[in-house]
């Protein structure tokens, strides 16, 4: 089994996010030393097919920057993949040796920008200059032929028509691909989470305009994917296909599944990835019995793991973005998938999210 896997290395951030899913747990935990991180990779090589590093910002790590030219060097099968706020540009064009490293072992960038308005993504960001930092990144990726993708937070203000298309406009320019995470609730659905949450009706309202418009390359998201597509099939990769390391190493079958109970394994135990598998990283796979009558449910099969759990505390409900909830509907269009040849990204098949192209 080779997994794909997303891998904060450390806990720092230079930002403070208002929606940030990772801001407690970082908190909590402490990080571990370059030695393990080596080592983890030393012995479980063999079992990675590919690592994107995320959450906190892992440019602030001069070690990082070391490991990835560690696994680069060694284990060059091994694809590397960064997503960062923009502060990489900071690093690159101060360490020459940093920008060495990255364009020899960083296969794909993925640049965070949620609002095509700099004094918006400033805010929502908690940094005067996050705007400057992404635009710049991008910038750089296109001027050394790096695959560079933009990935933004859904929620109602951002999945606003305008936004979203002043995103496309900055992707235009920069040779680059637009990605959408559709934001979760990992600390509970509350007062403040609820500031973030995306509505049915604000998505879909999204995803008929980028059809429209523009090119819908892929849906990660085996609900989504069900109800909109005739002849695309997505699961959801959680714990099969994709796993989530944290600063102190352990390990989550998700992103966005950050609760102890779903830390059984630490990347600190000899040869962990081979003990783990779908019976033991925490989620409970099987199909809601809600679902069973339901039309899609050999695709959908209830929709994605984390949402289910996030929302309900349970692996037993069904997506909250399921169309058969009172509050959501059957949307009236389909959605056309642009297949692109040439599109490898590395987040194809880690976790459900959506890829457009301009």
């Amino acid at each position: 089994m080779k997994w794909n896997i997303g891998w904060g290395v450390i806990s720092s951030c230079n930002m403070k996010c208002e929606f940030c899913y990772s801001k407690k747990t970082r908190q909590e935990v402490q990080q571990l030393s370059f030695s393990q991180w080596k080592n983890f990779i030393d012995q479980n090589c063999d079992s990675v097919n590919s690592i994107n590093y995320g959450t906190g910002e892992n440019t602030l790590s001069d070690d990082w920057f070391r490991l990835v030219d560690y696994i680069g060097t060694h284990y060059p099968f091994i694809r590397q993949a960064l997503t960062t706020n923009g502060y990489l540009v900071k690093r690159v064009r101060e360490n020459a040796e940093f920008d060495r490293i990255v364009k020899n072992c960083i296969s794909e960038i993925d640049v965070s920008l949620d609002y095509c308005i700099p004094s918006k993504h400033n805010a929502f960001r908690g940094f005067d200059s996050a705007y400057e930092l992404a635009i710049k990144t991008l910038s750089y990726c296109e001027t050394n032929g790096i695959i560079s993708t933009i990935v933004f937070m859904g929620t109602n203000l951002t999945l606003e028509i305008q936004n979203i298309s002043g995103l496309f406009d900055i992707a235009k320019a920069y040779h680059s691909k637009l990605r959408l995470n559709i934001f979760r609730p990992t600390d509970g659905i509350n007062d403040h989470s609820k500031r973030f949450i995306a509505d049915f009706s604000k998505i879909i309202d999204a995803l008929k305009w980028i059809n429209e418009n523009h090119k819908i390359i892929a849906i990660d998201d085996p609900l989504f994917a069900s109800v909109l597509c005739d002849d695309y099939e997505q699961i959801d990769p959680s714990g099969l296909q994709s796993l989530r390391i944290l600063p102190d190493g352990s390990i989550t079958p998700s992103t966005y599944l950050l609760k102890e109970k779903f830390r059984k394994f630490n990347i600190l135990e000899n040869h962990v990835l081979s003990k783990i598998d779908s019976t033991n990283v925490g989620i409970e796979f099987d199909t809601p019995a809600e679902c069973a009558q339901c039309r899609y449910v050999d695709k959908c099969r209830g929709g994605v793991y984390d949402r289910r759990y996030l929302w309900y505390g349970s692996f037993n409900s069904r997506d909250p973005y399921c169309l058969y909830r009172p509050e959501n509907y059957v949307p009236d269009f389909k959605v056309r998938i642009s297949k692109v040849d040439s599109f490898q990204s590395i987040h194809h098949g880690y976790l459900p999210t959506m890829f457009f192209g301009v």
